[in-house]
């Protein structure tokens, strides 16, 4: 049975062994030791999970963490007649151990996240796939937006 849940500050090691099993699996071996890469990522979790801004939905299989979605709240400068803090969310971070794919994982998490975000006001949700994830965004309702721009430096 999955259970599908908000994070908490008692999942930081997980999350932060996931984020580097995920860099390990996309990029090969890293130039930094985990233990080096520990003390950044968890700091960054505590920092974020302690804001507000950020909420990390994780499913459990086994009394394990095997996926997890991130979402950045990001503020918009407020308008006229407007609610008075509107944001929308930045979908970041989504991961699956290889054991647990294609099972309907990542729906549910996105399912949850999306839940909570309509009640919670976020006017609405952005992400940058990578091509082999497109669909899966297509799938949950994703679609293409000509709208945003880049600069690189």
């Amino acid at each position: 049975m999955t259970i599908v849940r908000l994070a908490t500050l008692d999942d930081i090691d997980a999350l932060v062994q996931m984020r580097w099993d995920f860099s390990e699996e996309d990029n090969g071996v890293s130039a930094v030791r985990f233990e080096e890469f520990d003390l950044i990522c968890r700091k960054f979790l505590m920092k974020a999970m302690e804001s507000g801004d950020w909420y990390i939905w994780v499913a459990e299989a086994e009394k394990e963490i095997v996926s997890h979605m991130y979402l950045q709240l990001i503020h918009k400068v407020p308008r006229p007649g407007k609610t008075s803090d509107p944001y929308y969310g930045y979908v970041t971070n989504v991961y699956t151990r290889p054991a647990y794919r294609s099972q309907g994982l990542g729906s549910e998490i996105h399912a949850a996240m999306e839940k909570w975000s309509k009640e919670n006001g976020v006017e609405f949700l952005i992400l940058w796939p990578s091509s082999d994830s497109v669909p899966f965004y297509e799938k949950n309702g994703f679609a293409r937006c000509e709208e945003a721009m880049e600069k690189h430096w």
